[in-house]
């Protein structure tokens, strides 16, 4: 059965957007991979973030600071909520921006550490979080999560990160010695 004319137009442009993409592809340029993931983690006011615990991974919306230059993120949240005993039991974390928009994913895998420091709790405290933590900073009910990443994985169509083969791989990098680097092709994403 031929296919209809909407759907040979709209396989047609989706093949030209892929060339396009495949011919400007960045995905080898670590400043470019970073400059994209930085700028969707920017972009987006929310992100998830994923841990594990016995039973499987556990993942919830969260609200989190703008990254460092390091893609460092702080987050916050009550010391006992489920996500907060899960990662002192195992730090192990990724968090995920997603923005479909600009056809744009980020996932970042690095450990948590939970922060009690009333200091740093106070220079990481959002204005709307007052709803949630109706003490503040200094609340009883109220820590950080500190989100150091070791490796990211980022597809941007808008920045032009879109690896081989084109929509099923991410481009790679591992945070080593300081310095993010180009992790070695295991296949797609």
């Amino acid at each position: 059965m031929d296919a209809s004319l909407p759907d040979r137009l709209l396989r047609r442009l989706a093949l030209l957007w892929r060339r396009f993409g495949q011919a400007r592809d960045l995905s080898t340029h670590p400043r470019a991979v970073l400059a994209a993931a930085r700028s969707t983690m920017q972009r987006k006011p929310y992100c998830l973030l994923v841990t594990t615990s016995p039973e499987g991974a556990h993942a919830r919306v969260l609200q989190p600071f703008p990254p460092d230059e390091e893609l460092r993120v702080w987050l916050g949240t009550s010391p006992r909520s489920r996500k907060v005993a899960e990662l002192r039991a195992d730090p192990r974390a990724t968090l995920v921006y997603e923005d479909d928009r600009r056809g744009a994913c980020v996932a970042l895998s690095g450990d948590v550490e939970v922060v009690e420091d009333v200091g740093a709790r106070r220079a990481h405290f959002m204005r709307s979080w007052w709803a949630f933590f109706p003490e503040g900073p200094e609340g009883d009910d109220f820590v950080l999560l500190r989100f150091e990443p070791r490796r990211l994985e980022v597809w941007d169509a808008s920045r032009r990160i879109t690896p081989e083969p084109f929509g099923l791989a991410s481009a790679k990098l591992r945070h080593e010695g300081g310095e993010w680097r180009p992790e070695a092709e295991g296949g797609s994403s």
